[in-house]
């Protein structure tokens, strides 16, 4: 589990060789679209929680506020959601000002309910 509130939170992670590429791509990606009032911590405008394999639906709903993994929550709960291949992104509006994005790791170890229920949404093609 991984949670980005802050600009030095944000340039850690595109900067953590660790980090899968295309996950550093779509953090910069988000985060140079929604953050432009550099005036207001980035943390009134969107945070970013990251959902890896082995995440329990508890440590998943901490991080987020609220349960996401469908096993306890009202589906489904986000404003839209795209596929990345490997990595699904789930957008929720918080208030009028602050958006939380989630990306989650389409893996085999990754949650099975939010991973199963962010596949049956995806529009991928039949192998």
């Amino acid at each position: 589990m991984l949670t980005l509130k802050d600009r030095d939170a944000v340039t850690a992670a595109l900067t953590d060789p660790k980090l899968d590429p295309n996950l550093r791509v779509l953090i910069g990606l988000r985060a140079w679209q929604m953050d432009d009032d550099r005036a207001r911590p980035l943390s009134d405008i969107v945070q970013f929680v990251i959902v890896q394999p082995g995440d329990t639906s508890e440590v998943i709903h901490e991080a987020v506020g609220f349960p996401i993994t469908w096993d306890q929550a009202e589906q489904p709960g986000f404003e839209w959601m795209n596929d990345h291949g490997a990595w699904f992104e789930l957008a929720y509006v918080l208030t009028d000002d602050l958006g939380m994005i989630v990306f989650v790791a389409d893996d085999p170890g990754t949650n099975f309910t939010l991973r199963f229920n962010c596949l049956g949404v995806a529009n991928r093609p039949d192998p």
